[in-house]
């Protein structure tokens, strides 16, 4: 965590950085709100975030129960636009988007920073990843919209946190992977040090983005005051590589060694063997491989080791009995995935 320089941090022992305002508040604006199924059900989150980060963290907010106005610039979102689609609408942005409300805003004009000040005056939550220096440039920073929000928790999920790294690229998630080892940590040694496709850093840094605002506003709740709250794709790479570095740092291997955690091949696909039954149910495969994926999953759990088929179709999943019943679809016919939690 590494504190705001001239404000008095709450060191939480991660990947954050809260900040609590000086100044106490009567009320949030949203105080008297009547109890409801969700959490953060009468809460509002102001949210003018792009790519994956700070837009994911505001989806899991939504799903908790918050009411999230997402912020776009003129002509709206240009990943609206990317394939696929479901009628004409972005499968990747409604996956991040879904249950928004949307506004948009230019907020590089004097009347559209303006407007956004307004809303944020109203909001329990400002959330944003632009680019470092943009929200002071803008007057919409953490001490400007106090001035019109004292009890706003104001987010910012950046990429590089406060760091002063020399020569560093634009803090994207691939970037951050490359910096920062998290292809080397992640590879077996007989594989190129690449960093995921699959932006592990975006993804994480989203769940760490709602984990800070979720800790801002009970913060705000518990002290009574305004909070600000930062997170970062750099925070969320040292946590993903502290193993690997605790590793090296005790001058031990990395890596796991190679065929830790590979398929093995099927006549008609491939299945994963379970983390302890690896080893010998590779040695045991040879006799094996020539049989249909299901016959030698059974033929590998008959001789007590435990394994599963790897989907490799991503198409099949909706109809996998699995995961099937899970899923269901939204008026763009895109699939919609359940909220990962459930309040009884």
């Amino acid at each position: 965590m590494y504190p705001l320089t001239g404000h008095p941090a709450v060191r939480s022992g991660g990947p954050w950085t809260v900040t609590p305002r000086d100044e106490p508040v009567s009320a949030s604006a949203e105080s008297g709100t009547p109890p409801a199924a969700l959490p953060l059900a009468g809460l509002t989150v102001l949210e003018a975030g792009r790519r994956v980060q700070a837009p994911l963290a505001a989806h899991l907010l939504g799903l908790l129960g918050a009411d999230v106005l997402r912020i776009e610039p003129p002509g709206g979102d240009p990943l609206r636009g990317m394939p696929p689609c479901c009628t004409d609408v972005s499968a990747r942005w409604l996956a991040l988007n879904r249950g928004k409300r949307a506004l948009e805003i230019d907020i590089k004009s004097p009347a559209g920073q303006g407007e956004l000040r307004e809303l944020a005056a109203g909001a329990s939550v400002f959330l944003h990843n632009w680019a470092p220096g943009k929200a002071e440039r803008f007057g919409l920073d953490a001490e400007r919209l106090a001035s019109v929000n004292p009890g706003l928790v104001y987010a910012y999920t950046s990429g590089w946190a406060d760091r002063p790294l020399p020569d560093a690229p634009m803090g994207t998630d691939f970037m951050v992977q490359a910096r920062t080892g998290v292809g080397e940590a992640a590879r077996p040694v007989d594989e190129p040090p690449a960093p995921s496709l699959m932006t592990l850093l975006d993804v994480l840094g989203g769940l760490l983005g709602a984990g800070a605002v979720l800790a801002g506003l009970l913060l705000r709740e518990r002290a009574g005051r305004g909070v600000r709250v930062e997170s970062s794709l750099l925070g969320a790479a040292e946590l993903l590589t502290a193993p690997a570095v605790y590793r090296a740092a005790g001058g031990r291997a990395q890596r796991r060694p190679a065929g830790f955690r590979r398929p093995l091949p099927t006549a008609d696909g491939w299945l994963a063997p379970s983390d302890t039954a690896s080893r010998t149910a590779a040695a045991a495969f040879p006799s094996l491989r020539d049989l249909p994926t299901d016959q030698a999953v059974a033929a590998l759990r008959a001789r007590g080791l435990s394994a599963t088929a790897v989907t490799t179709d991503l198409a099949a999943l909706p109809a996998d009995p699995r995961v099937g019943a899970a899923l269901t679809r939204d008026t763009h016919g895109s699939l919609v995935v359940p909220s990962p939690w459930r309040f009884l």
